[in-house]
């Protein structure tokens, strides 16, 4: 009986040991906290973490999450070559994350190395739980280099490595001289690194703030005067590429040439909203279209006026006016910008009713267009001050104002 007990003790103190989760979060794995290629596992009893390239600051986490985390007592401390470091611990809670964060733990390197970049290759870290409140990592293995010596690398990150982890980023190889990368499923936005690093990266073309388009060679923008590029996005926003093919020419000029070479366009399911002045600025029940066909959708909106969007999914595919000088008038079609801004109407005091807003999408050519029609003979009264009022009538503003009648253009209607 005494020894059955025993094994249930042990049992029960080998889940509660391994109930935790511990993950290294840190430069090398891009900051996530809870990338599964960085996720401690049990070897012969020992949590074991291989790396192929170490380098830099850290933490380390629980359970995928930052609280709470695993830091050094103070910076510049960390853990070198079988030189066993305890991490403090600091329970902080979301409403307070930064409440006592220790501060970032080091991968110390060799003071008389003579490299450079000096890094790990293949490097293996271990992990001592048996104090929760103290854990005790260790540098266990790995092979010294000078990761500047090394050749320059590129690659492309996004949300789709991983939730931009430089861990996780495809590289570009050399397939018959020509950097070459296959991206899985190209979707979201992305950039193009160098070696791994935030250091150097390339993205949006400043000058035509374009997309990358299927089978268009691509300019991308550098960093400038130390700020970054814009995220750059597909031409198409209605959707992603799956089995993606880019290519990357790096020119002397030191111009970054990004081609989609080929790719399985899928066009990304999702509703319309049209989110603006009268409807609010959501994008719920009230604001969605009905859809009518695979290109044509409605929407009945028993008052409509001033300014709008029109958005499909999220705000990461929205159209606006097609410039700032144009503004919406009812009745009459108007081809809406991808990014445009806001469409306000020609009157923003006006008051439409019973509306039919209808959106004609061209998903292959990029090409939306809206209608906002009136045929109601109602009139919504619209009292401006002094002595001035706007009314809708059969789908037409007027001005009354001191008892006479005007049109839009500001002549007398008799």
């Amino acid at each position: 009986m005494k020894k059955i007990f025993s094994l249930f003790l042990a049992m029960t103190a080998f889940v509660a040991v391994h109930a935790t989760d511990y993950y290294f979060a840190g430069e090398a794995s891009g900051w996530s906290n809870n990338n599964e290629s960085f996720k401690f596992v049990e070897v012969d009893g020992v949590l074991t973490l291989e790396v192929a390239d170490l380098y830099g600051e850290f933490k380390v986490t629980e359970n995928g999450n930052w609280h709470p985390q695993h830091g050094a007592a103070a910076a510049g401390e960390g853990v070198a070559m079988n030189a066993p470091y305890t991490l403090v611990k600091c329970i902080d809670t979301p409403e307070k994350p930064e409440a006592d964060a220790p501060a970032n733990a080091a991968i110390l390197m060799p003071e008389n190395s003579g490299f450079e970049k000096p890094r790990y290759k293949d490097a293996k870290l271990t992990l001592d739980v048996s104090n929760p409140d103290a854990i005790i990592i260790n540098l266990v293995a790995g092979t010294l280099y000078d990761y500047a010596a090394g050749p320059t690398t590129y690659q492309i990150v996004g949300a789709f490595t991983n939730n931009w982890s430089l861990a996780d980023a495809i590289q570009f190889e050399d397939v018959n001289g020509v950097l070459t990368a296959n991206v899985p499923d190209l979707s979201g936005t992305f950039k193009i690194i160098k070696d791994r690093s935030w250091d150097e990266q390339w993205a949006t073309n400043r000058e035509t703030n374009a997309g990358l388009a299927l089978g268009v060679p691509y300019v991308m923008s550098g960093k400038l005067d130390g700020a970054d590029p814009a995220n750059l996005a597909l031409a198409n926003p209605f959707g992603s590429y799956t089995n993606a093919v880019l290519t990357l020419e790096v020119k002397d000029n030191g111009e970054m040439v990004l081609t989609l070479v080929s790719g399985d366009f899928q066009l990304m399911q999702a509703d319309w909203h049209i989110p603006g002045e009268f409807l609010g600025w959501n994008c719920n029940l009230e604001q969605r279209f009905e859809k009518i066909d695979d290109n044509t959708y409605e929407l009945l909106a028993p008052e409509f006026g001033n300014r709008f969007k029109v958005v499909y999914g999220n705000w990461a595919v929205e159209f606006g006016a097609p410039n700032s000088e144009t503004v919406w008038e009812i009745n009459k079609e108007y081809t809406l910008a991808f990014k445009g801004g806001d469409f306000n109407a020609i009157d923003n005091a006006a008051v439409f009713i019973d509306c039919i807003i209808t959106l004609e999408v061209d998903y292959e050519n990029v090409e939306v267009k809206i209608t906002i029609s009136s045929e109601s003979t109602d009139v919504e009264d619209v009292v401006v001050p002094n002595t001035t009022t706007k009314i809708i009538e059969n789908g037409q503003m007027y001005i009354i104002r001191d008892g006479v009648r005007y049109n839009a253009l500001g002549g007398v209607v008799k």
